[in-house]
C-alpha cells in the first residue's frame, strides 16, 4: 500500500525552501515529484514522498524545524473540504468528530483520535498518527501535522482554548524556541503518540463560526464525492495496537471493542488476511522496543517492558531472545558498539 496525501499538505513549501536557500525543483525531482504537483492542492502525490522531501530538506538546508516552519506559515483551508465543515460545527467536540471521521479525505494515512488520560479523568488527548512503513523516517511530517492540528484547533476555536502540553513521539529536532513559537506552550518528547492534552471540558466548548445549514452542507459534499479508501483490516488493527501498546488497552478485546467487532470476528478476518492479533501485537512490541531502546533517554529495562505492557522484564527478555537472538541488555550494548 503506497498511501496518499493531497498535495495541499505542502503548501508554501515552494517559497519556505528558496528562502531556505534550497533548489526547490531539485528537491522535488529526487523523490519523484515536480512544481505543477504542488501547485493543485488536491492533487494526490505519494505520502512517502513528502515525507522524504520533508526529511531531505531538513538535512540540506540545515533547518531541523522545517515541520514546524511550514506549519507555521500554512492555515486550515490546507484541508479542504474538512475545513469548512469542522469550522462549522456546533462544538470542539464535534468538530472533532468531523475530523476523525472525514481526515482520509485529506489522506487515508492519517488518523485522528481522542484518548483518556490515565488517572486523569479531567484531561483528554487529542491525537494524530500517521500509518506508513515502520521503517520510512517521517519525524519532519508527524511535526507538520500535529502544528497543523493545533494551529487548526486555535483558528476553529478563536484561541478560547489552549492546549495543555503537546507530546511528540521522537527527540527533539529543532530549538526549543521553535517548538513554543509554533505550539505557544511546552513539549514532551519521546512519548508514545503525538497529541495535544485538553480540558476534557473544552470539548463542550460552543464554536463562534458554528452554523448547522453550512457543515450539514459540507459533509453532504464530502459524502457524496468521496469514498473511504480501502485499508486492510491487519493495518487498521496494527494502528490501534500502536496507539494503545503501553496503556494497559492493547488486548484483543479492547481492540475488538474500538472496531465496534466481537473479538472472534477479528480474529477471523485477521485469519484471512494470513496474520493473527498476537502476530500483530508481537510485531508493534519488536518495532516499538527497536525505537525506545535507541533512544538516548531510553528508560530501563523494567521501564521498557511496562511501555510494551509485559507483566514482568523476564517476558521481554524471552521476547528479545526470539527476535534478536539476544538480551535486551546484550542488544542496547550493540546499538553503542560495544
Amino acid at each position: 500500500m503506497n498511501p496518499l496525501i493531497r498535495a495541499a499538505a505542502l503548501a508554501c513549501y515552494e517559497d519556505l525552501g528558496k528562502t531556505l536557500g534550497l533548489n526547490v525543483a531539485q528537491q522535488l525531482r529526487r523523490v519523484g515529484l515536480t512544481l505543477n504537483s504542488l501547485r493543485t492542492p488536491d492533487a494526490l502525490i505519494p505520502y512517502p514522498a513528502m515525507m522524504a522531501l520533508l526529511e531531505n530538506s531538513a538535512t540540506d538546508a540545515g533547518a531541523p524545524d522545517i515541520g514546524l516552519q511550514l506549519a507555521r506559515l500554512q492555515n486550515m483551508e490546507t484541508l479542504g473540504p474538512v475545513a469548512v465543515a469542522i469550522d462549522h460545527a456546533a462544538s470542539l467536540g464535534d468538530a472533532i468528530d468531523m475530523a476523525s471521521r472525514y481526515i482520509y479525505v485529506h489522506s487515508p494515512a492519517l488518523r485522528l483520535y481522542l484518548q483518556d488520560v490515565p488517572h486523569l479523568p479531567t484531561q483528554t488527548d487529542l491525537c494524530i498518527a500517521i500509518s506508513v512503513p515502520e521503517s520510512t523516517a517521517h519525524a519532519q511530517a508527524v511535526e507538520l501535522a500535529l502544528g497543523m492540528m493545533v494551529r487548526t484547533l486555535r483558528l476553529i476555536c478563536q484561541g478560547q482554548v489552549k492546549p495543555l502540553r503537546v507530546h511528540l513521539p521522537h527527540k527533539r529536532l529543532g530549538s526549543m524556541a521553535s517548538y513554543e513559537e509554533t505550539f505557544g506552550l511546552g513539549c514532551v518528547f519521546g512519548q508514545s503518540a503525538a497529541c495535544a492534552r485538553l480540558k476534557a471540558s473544552d470539548l463542550a466548548l460552543a464554536l463562534p463560526h458554528r452554523n448547522a445549514l453550512m457543515r450539514h452542507l459540507a459533509q453532504s459534499y464530502i459524502d457524496t464525492q468521496f469514498t473511504v479508501p480501502d485499508q486492510a483490516f491487519s493495518d487498521r488493527v496494527r494502528l490501534l495496537l500502536r496507539e494503545l501498546l503501553g496503556t494497559g488497552l492493547a488486548t484483543q478485546d479492547e481492540i475488538a471493542a474500538k472496531l465496534a467487532i466481537h473479538p472472534r470476528t477479528m480474529q477471523r478476518r485477521l485469519t484471512q488476511e494470513g496474520s493473527t492479533f498476537e502476530k500483530i501485537k508481537d510485531d508493534v512490541r519488536r518495532s516499538s522496543f527497536q525505537r525506545i531502546v535507541a533512544r538516548p533517554d531510553a528508560p530501563s529495562l523494567a521501564g521498557i517492558a511496562a511501555l510494551l505492557d509485559y507483566t514482568e522484564p523476564s517476558a521481554l527478555t524471552r521476547s528479545c531472545q526470539r527476535w534478536f537472538g539476544m538480551s535486551p541488555t546484550a542488544y542496547r550494548s550493540s546499538l553503542n558498539g560495544k
